[in-house]
């Protein structure tokens, strides 16, 4: 009986698995060789992109050296007198040590210091192998670096994260992946160690500081996060500019789904860089570049480029357009769009537009139509009856995918599916389609999207990881974001005639929470231990937080775990009865319907 109540109760915490901003875990399937690749060609702007991440170390100026191409992001070491300085610390454990070992031929001279750019996990998970080495460097980050971090691990980690291993290529062959636009791969796999070690030295707008005889300035410039910065060498006149300058078209808008980036203040970030005049650019994706004149016309462009998005952006939003009317409309002035270091191997103009539109509006666009639009199900009615029924619908979905029509086809399968979702035809199709768009795609986003949705449907499964973090990753995640994540995941059909409260104590943190359960929704609140004696509880539990939150991401048995917390009043069978109303729902494809529905 308990055993059944757990079965998919432990998705309830699926956050430290996957980390949006940016960290995407191979699932166990990724790694199966079970079915053989869907056959697809590789666009050939991509594919000549990839040269840029030749991997190894690259001198630039007297004492820097990058480290490129060992993972999607750069480390930068510094060389002073008497140690080193590094920026950013790749997304894993494994990745820095190798950057840790090429760094070792150039220089033995201990890391004095790190400086976290941003809180992207590609630049900040590493940090444990550097600090192993060093002892006890002083680490560099804004004030809202940390909490950054924290909030990785958030209520819509499921779906970021199922919607990053469709963007990142995860499921796909390896030939497939031919880069991921700002570097050659996201290494992260399920034995992969995580190494956060918390900022010990953090500011607001600006600090100047010296290390190992190296002065440097650290500015706030928020761009891609609000807690970026960029790191300014005056000696050199070199400038490091996070991910605010990479060498594709930013990434204003993300499509594994990411909150709102403030694209005046990217661009306003990036006038504070062109400032400095820099000789060297030492960005944290991509290879470097030398000039001052060369570096000033790209941040320049780059700036613009940004800036255009927003003002045409709002302007047409002040025009009535609609969100798809802008996406349409919006192009970059040629000078821009033939850039090499503004072309769409990240970020895409149309995506950037759609999102000022919903950044500054909301979902609504204006029209009539769309406040009670009718359901999925209901278009897919309404266009098989224009066609004539539904097979014919099957028919001129064949003939868009022979005459190429590749976009118009795969969205007629999406009616066909919402009518049958077995339709064994229009999956045909629409995997046919979906690789199609793939192949001719220069967006490595994009193109990873349509070849991974396209395997999801050939072989029946939908994008989620299955690694796990180590308990050491769980230490400093707060026992309110554990608390956060139950509340969302609480089933509204299974807890309708429910009212129940539940008080917990956890001796090792002397934290104590109830969990009131009242007819579909979780009120769950801090309390102070002596009062929850006061309170009227139908259950009252003692547990420890490392084990709770072990049990809650999978990595400890949960039958075992709740059997060994003590319980003043109930049992460890109806504790589990109760978790079992927080059970994580099952996830769907995008374009099937609604179970249900």
């Amino acid at each position: 009986m308990l055993k059944k109540n757990f079965i998919g109760l432990i998705g309830i915490v699926v956050l430290v698995v996957v980390v949006l901003a940016g960290i995407w875990f191979y699932s166990s399937r990724a790694l199966k060789k079970s079915s053989p690749p869907i056959p697809v060609g590789a666009n050939k702007a991509l594919a000549e992109h990839s040269k840029i991440f030749k991997k190894g170390v690259e001198k630039v100026g007297g004492n820097i050296f990058v480290a490129i191409g060992y993972g999607i992001a750069n480390s930068i070491m510094i060389e002073g007198d008497e140690g080193v300085i590094i920026v950013d610390t790749m997304t894993t454990m494994e990745e820095a040590a190798e950057v840790l070992a090429e760094f070792r031929k150039i220089t033995p001279k201990p890391v004095k210091a790190i400086i976290y750019t941003h809180s992207h996990p590609d630049h900040v998970f590493g940090a444990e192998a550097f600090v192993a080495v060093a002892g006890r460097p002083e680490i560099y980050a804004h004030e809202t670096t940390e909490n950054h971090v924290k909030r990785l691990f958030t209520d819509i980690g499921p779906i970021i994260g199922s919607r990053s291993l469709r963007m990142y290529g995860n499921f796909l062959a390896p030939g497939q992946v031919l880069n991921v636009g700002i570097g050659p791969l996201v290494g992260i796999k399920p034995d992969s160690k995580l190494g956060f070690v918390r900022p010990t030295r953090t500011f607001s707008e600006t600090l100047e500081a010296e290390v190992a005889g190296i002065p440097f300035k650290l500015i706030y410039a928020p761009g891609e996060t609000d807690d970026q910065i960029v790191v300014w060498l005056p000696k050199q006149k070199a400038l490091i500019p996070a991910d605010n300058f990479y060498w594709a078209f930013p990434n204003l808008y993300t499509i594994r789904g990411t909150t709102f980036r403030n694209l005046k203040q990217w661009y306003k970030s990036l006038d504070k860089m062109r400032d400095l005049n820099p000789e060297y650019l030492v960005p944290c994706h991509t290879r470097p570049i030398v000039g001052a004149k060369k570096i000033q016309e790209i941040l320049t462009n780059y700036r613009d480029a940004i800036q255009y998005v927003h003002d045409q952006s709002i302007r047409g939003i002040n025009a009535g357009l609609t969100p798809d009317e802008l996406a349409e409309q919006i192009k970059l002035p040629p000078h821009l769009a033939e850039a090499p270091y503004l072309q769409p191997f990240y970020g895409n103009v149309s995506w950037s537009v759609r999102s000022m539109f919903t950044g500054n509006l909301g979902w609504f666009d204006g029209d009539a139509a769309t406040l009670q639009p009718l359901t999925r199900k209901e278009q897919a009615r309404l266009v098989a009856r224009l066609a004539g029924g539904e097979k014919e619908l099957v028919r001129h979905a064949k003939e868009l995918l022979k005459k190429k029509e590749f976009q118009a086809a795969l969205e007629l399968t999406g009616h066909l599916i919402q009518l049958n979702p077995g339709h064994a035809e229009a999956k045909e199709i629409r995997i046919k389609a979906l690789s199609a768009l793939g192949e001719r795609e220069e967006n490595p986003n994009a193109r990873h999207y349509y070849l991974t949705e396209a395997l999801e449907i050939r072989d029946g499964f939908v994008s989620l990881s299955k690694a796990k973090p180590s308990p050491g990753a769980l230490k400093d995640i707060p026992l309110q974001s554990f608390f956060d994540l139950m509340a969302v995941n609480l089933d509204p059909k299974a807890s309708a005639e429910v009212n129940q409260v539940v008080g917990m104590i956890f001796s090792d943190t002397q934290e104590a929470f109830t969990i009131h359960v009242r007819h579909g929704v979780a009120e769950i609140r801090p309390r102070l231990l002596q009062d929850l004696d006061c309170l009227n509880l139908d259950l009252m539990v003692r547990a420890d937080s490392k084990l709770w939150k072990e049990m809650l991401v999978k990595i400890r048995n949960p039958l075992v775990t709740l059997a060994g917390f003590k319980y003043k009043k109930g049992n460890a069978i109806a504790f589990g009865k109760f978790l079992k109303l927080f059970e994580q729902p099952k996830m769907k494809r995008p374009f099937e319907p609604v179970a249900g529905s």
